[in-house]
């Protein structure tokens, strides 16, 4: 998750700061069922579903970077955090788009 979140400071950085220019970002993909959770209670119900739901937000905006993608991603990581690990909440926020 922390590779993520550098994917997602350097990707906002990149747009406001070339209002736009998107060209070239993809974001690392990893299948989150199989990764190892920080806490065993973060594996709650529906864990595996928004996993999946998140992973598909990656390769949409791999295949097509744009602002709209990138808030679909944050808006997952929300989504997730919200439900099994809300410690992040206040850091994942910042990484929205004005």
């Amino acid at each position: 998750m922390r590779h993520l979140d550098a994917e997602l400071v350097g990707f906002r950085t990149q747009f406001l700061g070339q209002v736009g220019d998107w060209d070239g970002a993809a974001f690392t993909e990893f299948d989150l069922n199989d990764l190892a959770p920080t806490d065993s209670s973060m594996l709650v119900d529906g864990y595996q579903a928004l996993a999946i739901a998140f992973e598909k937000r990656i390769l949409e905006f791999n295949d097509h970077p744009n602002s709209e993608a990138y808030s679909s991603v944050v808006s997952g990581c929300i989504s997730c955090h919200q439900k099994a690990c809300p410690g992040p909440l206040e850091r994942i926020a910042k990484r929205e788009l004005p």
